[in-house]
């Protein structure tokens, strides 16, 4: 039988970042199981914006951690790893958005984020597309950016290897193992793996997967989504990702074109239980609701983008994100079964804080104290809760409806 100190299952961007930094901290052996292709599910439908600054400010150091780290990678392994550090714009078109603006840069400020106030002669040389008559307070903060999701998690992934760790797809874990109430190994349908620790990274899946120790998950699978825009002279080029909370919306450069997301006022969400193991072929789209969300957007975006009304819209991205109803990630181990680690509910910020989380992670497994303050994070923090359940996943749709309402973070 394999025997290793440390499994993960899960080979999107969470598990390939705890690969990594399990190594970097000096693990002995780390294993890394998917049971499909790496980066397959949500870490490839992702936008990749990576913005550090947040209203929730437990979230901020994981997210400067990962700035940091894409510069270690790039240099670890002598390549790219595709971060496009153009900055965000974080606007403020009210009073209620400036005041939170604030506060985001004063914590920002205090945690060594640069961050600058552009006047308006500057975020038109910024965004030359952007109506800024309705602004009132603009936040520029320079070492935000975007990044292909889908080449980080290989990136993470090819770096753990380097170090050591073994990463086997196509290999699903059927089971977790136990002597009482401690980890002792995982059961896969290639047989049996000894281990000390395991680690559920399993995307929208991880509610599923911890029910195999028994516990109930706090997180419900929530559709994302954004829309591509044609390229157009207009806004070809490399410019800062644009935060608009008073419209619910964002926007980010795609190959001469424009990245758009746009928040769904009442986000839906799915039973895990009825996903089917590869999202490859299922498309969370309900309908044909998805372009209503769009017409109904025109007015308030207008504001802010009047080029909309002439906009061609190449394609719909659509995919899934898991949520908590307080729009915290769930990080840490899960009460009464020791060697037991979630690292879940990302709340659409997975890619933002891969670093982060892989390295809180690490130093759990690892028995050594995090840099970060977990509180805000424990599985355990809602009580007994059924994840499945309708009254719960409309907790966690309110959770991402209210999120692009405030200036936060967003993968």
């Amino acid at each position: 039988m394999d025997t290793f100190d440390h499994v993960i299952v899960g080979g999107g961007i969470m598990g390939a970042s705890i690969a990594y930094h399990l190594m970097q901290k000096g693990a002995r052996s780390v294993l890394l199981l998917e049971r499909n292709e790496l980066a397959s599910a949500a870490s490839c439908q992702a936008a990749g914006l990576v913005l550090q600054a947040s209203t929730k400010p437990s979230k901020t150091p994981l997210a400067k951690l990962t700035i940091d780290t894409l510069l270690h990678l790039e240099e670890e392994l002598a390549e790219s790893v595709g971060y496009h550090m153009v900055g965000s714009l974080r606007i403020a078109a009210s009073e209620k958005c400036a005041i939170e603006l604030d506060a985001m840069a004063k914590d920002a400020a205090s945690r060594n984020i640069p961050i600058e106030w552009p006047d308006l002669s500057d975020i038109r040389q910024m965004v030359p597309w952007l109506d800024i008559s309705n602004i009132q307070k603009t936040a520029f903060l320079p070492s935000d950016g975007y990044i292909d999701p889908y080449l980080l998690t290989i990136s993470y992934a090819n770096a753990a290897r380097a170090r050591g760790a073994v990463i086997r797809t196509r290999t699903n874990v059927c089971g977790v193992l136990k002597d009482a109430e401690k980890v002792v190994g995982v059961l896969t349908d290639h047989g049996p793996i000894a281990c000390g620790t395991v680690i559920d990274a399993c995307g929208v899946w991880a509610a599923l997967f911890a029910e195999k120790v028994g516990y109930s998950l706090p997180m419900a699978p929530v559709r994302s989504h954004y829309w591509i825009i044609q390229p157009e002279r207009t806004y070809g080029g490399e410019h800062p990702v644009t935060i608009l909370p008073d419209v619910a919306a964002y926007t980010r450069p795609e190959v001469g074109g424009l990245v758009l997301g746009v928040q769904e006022a009442n986000s839906v969400t799915f039973n895990a239980r009825n996903l089917p193991e590869d999202l490859s072929g299922f498309s969370p789209t309900l309908g044909e609701e998805h372009w209503d969300i769009l017409a109904n957007a025109y007015e308030d975006l207008s504001q802010f983008f009047p080029a909309i009304e002439n906009a061609h819209f190449s394609s719909y991205i659509c995919g899934l994100s898991s949520y908590t109803p307080d729009g915290e990630i769930l990080l840490g181990p899960v009460p009464g079964i020791s060697g037991f680690y979630v690292a879940a509910g990302d709340c659409g910020s997975g890619i933002t804080l891969s670093a982060g989380i892989g390295d809180a992670i690490a130093d759990l497994a690892l028995e050594q104290t995090p840099q970060f303050n977990m509180e805000p994070f424990r599985p355990d923090r809602f009580g007994p809760v059924d994840p499945h359940g309708d009254h719960f996943r409309e907790l966690c749709a309110a959770a991402r409806a209210s999120k692009s309402r405030q200036i936060i973070s967003h993968s």
